[in-house]
């Protein structure tokens, strides 16, 4: 009676841990189908690229400032600009600046020769733009110029995108204390919406 006793415990562990095997085999099939990618998945690129999101370019109305004719204020000129996040916006805005103006009275405040080298927008809403010293080397001077040429800068920006809020001008990577001697540029600024008309 006990040796049946004890084949019957047997069998009966035999089969719980027989029964436990083949439920953790099937679980784990069905995990690894779930979880990890098959090699049709990743052989297929249209469904990386369906799963990847692209950011296409959108227009963007912009007001641009250049000086006015009597050499005194900024005036806004509308433009449109492709730009699909703050980095090309803000990009864009230089180099429709570096332009120039597209009305006849309106002036450019930019000597010819700037280039844009750099730019980034860090986290407390300030705009690094870095440009080359003709920005410096080339400018007229006087208080006046100066102030033009910086708040044409700046106004451009921060009056375009919401997500800047000031601007710093820097020139070959580092802040210069003036662009020609007269206006303080070594910190950064917010719009200055006296200056236009």
């Amino acid at each position: 009676m006990r040796l049946w006793e004890q084949a019957k415990k047997r069998r009966r562990l035999w089969l719980i841990l027989s029964t436990t095997a083949a439920v953790g085999f099937a679980a784990a099939l069905i995990l690894t189908r779930l979880f990890v990618a098959g090699p049709e998945s990743i052989s297929d690129p249209s469904t990386i690229r369906d799963t990847i999101p692209v950011r296409e370019a959108k227009k963007r109305k912009v007001h641009l400032y250049f000086a006015t004719s009597n050499g005194r204020h900024l005036q806004a000129e509308e433009r449109r600009v492709e730009a699909s996040d703050i980095h090309s916006a803000v990009e864009a805005i230089i180099e429709s600046l570096l332009d120039g103006p597209s009305a006849s009275p309106l002036v450019s405040t930019i000597p010819a020769g700037t280039e844009l080298r750099h730019l980034f927008v860090t986290d407390d809403r300030t705009a690094y733009v870095d440009f080359n010293t003709d920005l410096s080397n080339r400018h007229p001077g006087g208080v006046t110029a100066e102030r033009l040429t910086f708040y044409a800068i700046v106004n451009s920006i921060a009056l375009n995108i919401e997500e800047v809020e000031r601007v710093q001008l820097l020139l070959d990577g580092k802040p210069a204390p003036t662009l020609s001697g007269h206006l303080d540029i070594r910190h950064a600024r917010v719009a200055n919406l006296l200056i236009i008309r």
